[in-house]
């Protein structure tokens, strides 16, 4: 094997390495270090859980279409850096916070994804505002979740959105109305191993 072959087989074995690498876990480890939203564990399936939120805030932008999920969070991630940052109308500054939500819902054929922050507790009675951005008060709601490691790229988002369907269809969450799905992303894109990434249908 020539120098050129070794060295580009090791750079694909480091990049599959880091697509899969992951921690599969109930509590992703983001969570430590930053302010998660609060829920509860009401049922584990098969690959999946159900989780009961606690009525959580977020600060969102505005919907963006026909864009790939990755370009449209890079995009969402970088105005909502500025907003925690201070460039709101209170001038505050606001911890950092995880996961970081994209919701993608299809009308048409046409996709429509919003990017969110969750909002630390201290800030969610009066969240500041700002241009482009608008405050989403859930309230209590179920959630089924599935975890899988390395980074969301477009295509296996949609692999992972099967996945999970295909672990509740045997369940009464199959036949339960969610409108869009969520990609929760924890980790920032510095960040090469130990990424945890979750699917959620939301129920309200």
């Amino acid at each position: 094997m020539s120098a050129s072959t070794t060295i580009q087989f090791l750079s694909v074995s480091f990049l599959l390495l880091v697509s899969f690498w992951g921690v599969e876990g109930k509590i992703p480890p983001s969570c430590k270090k930053f302010e998660c939203p609060s829920y509860d564990v009401t049922k584990e399936g098969n690959d999946y859980e159900i989780r009961r939120y606690n009525s959580p805030v977020f600060i969102s932008n505005s919907p963006v279409s026909n864009i790939s999920l990755v370009k449209a969070t890079r995009v969402g991630v970088l105005r909502l850096f500025s907003y925690i940052h201070g460039n709101n109308t209170g001038k505050k500054v606001i911890k950092m916070t995880a996961p970081v939500i994209s919701e993608v819902s299809n009308s048409g054929g046409n996709s429509s994804i919003v990017v969110s922050f969750y909002v630390p507790k201290d800030n969610q009675k009066d969240p500041p505002l700002a241009n482009g951005l608008h405050v989403q008060r859930w309230k209590p709601s179920y959630v089924a979740v599935r975890q899988f490691g390395g980074f969301v790229t477009d295509t296996n988002v949609w692999k992972e959105v099967a996945a999970l369907n295909a672990s509740i269809a045997a369940t009464k969450w199959s036949a339960a109305t969610h409108k869009s799905f969520f990609v929760a992303q924890y980790n920032s894109p510095f960040e090469l191993f130990n990424r945890v990434n979750e699917i959620w249908f939301l129920y309200q």
